[in-house]
């Protein structure tokens, strides 16, 4: 979708200032004054999250037209806010994303800029792409909603662990968790027109883009515009045979792995059958308080998102 660049003059910028990324505000300051100083966008609005559900009470309260476009500053969990505030407000406000977190899997899925220059010039352009949204309960995800093995990962990662490693210190504390992971008894029901089921199970993922935890074909046949989620279910497997899952995983050929299950979807119902422990469900980066069970659905062309030239694959 096309706009009148011209028309262009006020924008939201909704900040996450505790984001992993060391460098930010410079980048920020850059993008801001670039666009102020070239006409691009005149008038910029700037609200700094204080404590979790800021910037979805934030996104919730806007009005159609009070902005040309909202930008989110932060990693996955801003984005999730942000996004989730945007769908409330029901404003159809176009979404611009600064990624500021550790992994930020939905801007690597889009291709969004990854440099000052680069975001100015989408905004100078301004194309926008109508993008499905996911729904689990009365919420909403933009990327992903996953539980079982490692969900509860980035919770045990410090902050200055994420801000120095990246995407390592996940990647690190992973492999320091996953031999607990086997012990771990997990039996749940799906259930959706496509697959209905009972399974012991070590993860599952209900993807909207490819991109989850920092690998990009994690859900290798998903995509944000195809009015489908992609359902991935790992059963449980022998820790000796981890190695060639890991490989498929890696090549983005595991959907064909005899321990998976892997199907596309517009609605699924998960519901514990038995399990010896809680099981966290982690939305976006978020953990849902209620966890199982959930009704998750798909929500079509639920925002729109600003977008490079070049679209995704």
């Amino acid at each position: 979708m096309e706009y009148n660049k011209e028309d262009l003059m006020k924008a939201l910028f909704i900040i996450n200032p505790s984001s992993g990324k060391q460098n930010i505000e410079a980048t920020l300051q850059e993008i801001m004054s670039t666009l102020i100083l070239k006409q691009i966008t005149p008038h910029i609005d700037v609200f700094y999250t204080k404590k979790k559900d800021d910037a979805k009470h934030r996104a919730a309260a806007l009005k159609p037209g009070e902005y040309d476009y909202v930008v989110s500053v932060g990693g996955d969990g801003t984005l999730n806010e942000v996004s989730n505030g945007l769908v409330v407000s029901q404003s159809n406000i176009p979404l611009a994303i600064i990624s500021a977190g550790t992994v930020n899997d939905f801007a690597t899925y889009m291709n969004l800029p990854q440099t000052a220059r680069e975001f100015c010039s989408m905004i100078k352009n301004f194309q926008t792409k109508k993008v499905d949204i996911g729904k689990v309960n009365d919420e909403y995800f933009i990327n992903v909603l996953a539980g079982g093995l490692l969900t509860d990962i980035a919770y045990k990662v410090p902050k200055d662990k994420k801000a120095v490693l990246g995407k390592m210190a996940y990647y690190l504390e992973g492999i320091k968790e996953l031999p607990k992971q086997f012990s771990k008894n997990m039996v749940l029901k799906y259930t959706s027109s496509e697959f209905s089921e009972t399974t012991e199970t070590m993860v599952f993922l209900v993807a909207n883009s490819k991109s989850v935890g920092g690998f990009p074909t994690a859900a290798p046949l998903a995509s944000v515009s195809d009015g489908y989620l992609d359902v991935l279910i790992l059963k449980k497997i022998e820790f000796l045979t981890t190695p060639d899952l890991i490989v498929k995983w890696l090549q983005g050929s595991h959907q064909n792995h005899p321990s998976i299950e892997y199907f596309q979807t517009k609605e699924i119902f998960i519901e514990q059958a038995s399990t010896d422990n809680e099981i966290a469900i982690d939305y976006d980066g978020e953990i849902l308080s209620e966890g199982l069970p959930v009704r998750i659905s798909i929500v079509p062309e639920a925002l729109n998102i600003l977008v490079q030239r070049q679209d995704p694959q």
